[in-house]
């Protein structure tokens, strides 16, 4: 089974290995030194730079793990996926017991059961790791939520991608069962039960594993990343919500994930579909002034995707013709007007009446080096 995406060649360098490692047994720091610096051009975003000093240290060592593991990293970053592979897969062969890391990598990049057992692979790296540490310590504790993490993806690899094997179901049950006793307060993981829930019609359980998870982290510091799920996480919460008809709730959500980024084309899609089916359920319900409100919101959170897709590189054309076609039907119904496109042009898309909801959930240089060759 091969890679999700990608097909750039890789290479790493051969030659100089022999003088490397003599050169390293001379200076036992050289490989930290180098690393160190990687790093450091890493965190300041020079990945070209980064990538010559890696090499060198790879050169010099070629069982490092940890270089080839920030060589992967990097090219991942510029978008090399086989190059990151290759660096991946070399480090399995030297050390295939320890460093979790590179099987979580490599089971986001690969696809199907194939991804299943690398991330499989991690969760064994992991509680070796976690059977030599104290069971209180933070490390423990953040490693337990990171095998959670690692079985939540197995979940939902089972949920798509390999929904049609015999034993889908049982996998689910049996990853998510895992990472409750392993992490029993971990978002994620009642988060995607609630998937598993409604993908065998059990709404009302789904429901209560959707409460659950919110009530995880919705009253904890949101301006803390550590303690709350990812944006794309709440993302997919907010779907979730759609699903159970908590349409008050995924828009107090997607509230506070405006306010993180207000650039992000599925939040403001997502934004303007609760609009849209609130808006049907007003138009049974009212005397049509609150529909008519509800289509307006509707409609300018549609033009700003569109607008959006315009300037960002997107490629979900089948959710962009989606809100296409919703504006036309809204203009259909409910011309715009001046008013209207004022407020798409300043980009005015919330509603006044839910900004509340929101406040009360508290919610240097580096040389070239010719002999070294990490692919392109």
């Amino acid at each position: 089974m091969g890679p999700r995406r990608g097909k750039a060649g890789a290479k790493l360098a051969k030659r100089g290995h022999t003088a490397g490692k003599n050169a390293a047994a001379e200076d036992p720091c050289s490989i930290d030194k180098l690393l160190t610096k990687t790093q450091e051009l890493m965190d300041d975003n020079k990945h070209d730079q980064a990538l010559q000093y890696v090499a060198k240290a790879i050169n010099l060592d070629g069982q490092s793990t940890q270089a080839l593991l920030l060589a992967a990293i990097i090219q991942l970053d510029i978008g090399n996926i086989e190059p990151a592979i290759s660096c991946l897969l070399k480090s399995v062969e030297i050390e295939p017991d320890r460093g979790f890391e590179k099987y979580m990598y490599l089971g986001q990049l690969m696809i199907e059961l194939e991804a299943v057992k690398y991330f499989q692979l991690g969760v064994n790296a992991m509680q070796r790791d976690l059977e030599e540490l104290p069971e209180t310590s933070s490390q423990a504790t953040v490693l337990k939520r990171k095998m959670a993490e690692a079985y939540v993806a197995m979940t939902e690899i089972y949920l798509t991608d390999c929904c049609f094997e015999d034993d889908a179901e049982k996998k689910c049950e049996e990853f998510l069962a895992n990472g409750l006793k392993v992490d029993p307060e971990c978002p994620e993981i009642h988060q995607t039960m609630a998937s598993v829930r409604l993908s065998q019609n059990r709404l009302d359980d789904a429901r209560e594993c959707l409460c659950k998870s919110m009530s995880l982290w919705t009253e904890k510091d949101q301006n803390d990343t550590s303690q709350i799920p990812s944006f794309e996480t709440r993302l997919a919460l907010v779907r979730l919500l759609l699903e159970v008809d908590d349409k008050d709730q995924a828009l107090s959500i997607l509230e506070r994930l405006q306010k993180e980024d207000d650039e992000s084309i599925d939040m403001w899609y997502l934004y303007g579909w609760t609009y849209h089916l609130q808006s049907e359920e007003e138009e049974t319900t009212s005397d049509g002034e609150e529909n008519a409100d509800l289509l307006r919101s509707s409609r300018e959170c549609f033009n700003q995707v569109i607008r959006l897709a315009g300037i960002l590189d997107y490629d979900n054309d089948e959710l962009i013709g989606h809100a296409r076609e919703l504006v036309a039907a809204i203009n259909t119904s409910l011309p715009p007007s001046a008013d209207d496109d004022d407020d798409d042009i300043n980009g005015n898309t919330a509603r006044e009446d839910q900004v509340d909801d929101v406040e009360d959930m508290g919610w240097e240089d580096a040389s070239s080096d010719e002999d070294v060759d990490m692919g392109s």
